[in-house]
């Protein structure tokens, strides 16, 4: 699906395809440097395209979770995932998105343009609970998801610890289709 953003710029948010690896693995890897706000520290990050290669085609291949890229003037910027947070069926109304995104590609929209791609996923596979973690301090993105109406659910103190000794919590966050 192609969305104009604020800057008058287009984005094109898609499933990738197995060609997109290479790319892929850039952005996580770089995002990684970028942000203290992910799961990992720099360098963490140990895919190899072959193994990049075969995780797209799994998700492709899924029928309970799936993946969009963000792509502006023909490069990978962001990626999203959305899936199943189990798939027992007493769990099958859940489903979790996580997003990533280079920071030079920030403030202009695309996260928002990810999430609705993510949220129509799970509308149409009858999900009705979306769930979602984020760095207590990260305003952006706890602002982003507010707008689109999670709610802070609860907190989970000392979710991550930084190489610096320091720790920081996470909000749990819930949104009801």
């Amino acid at each position: 699906m192609e969305y104009v953003l604020k800057n008058g710029k287009v984005v094109t948010i898609r499933k990738p395809v197995v060609e997109d690896a290479e790319e892929l693995i850039s952005v996580i890897s770089t995002a990684d440097k970028e942000t203290l706000f992910l799961a990992r520290n720099p360098g963490e990050f140990h895919s190899t395209l072959e193994e990049e290669q075969n995780f797209i085609e799994g998700i492709l291949n899924s029928t309970s979770r799936t993946w969009f890229v963000a792509e502006i003037d023909a490069k990978v910027v962001g990626q999203c995932s959305v899936g199943l947070v189990n798939e027992y069926q007493r769990y099958r109304h859940r489903a979790g998105v996580a997003f990533v995104l280079l920071e030079e590609y920030s403030n202009m929209g695309i996260g928002g343009k990810m999430m609705q791609e993510c949220l129509k996923w799970c509308k149409d596979n009858n999900i009705t609970q979306v769930e979602l973690d984020v760095v207590k301090n990260n305003d952006r993105a706890l602002k982003m998801y507010q707008d689109f109406g999670f709610e802070i659910v609860g907190t989970m103190p000392n979710a991550l610890r930084y190489p610096d000794g320091n720790w920081v919590d996470e909000y749990n966050m819930v949104k009801f289709l």
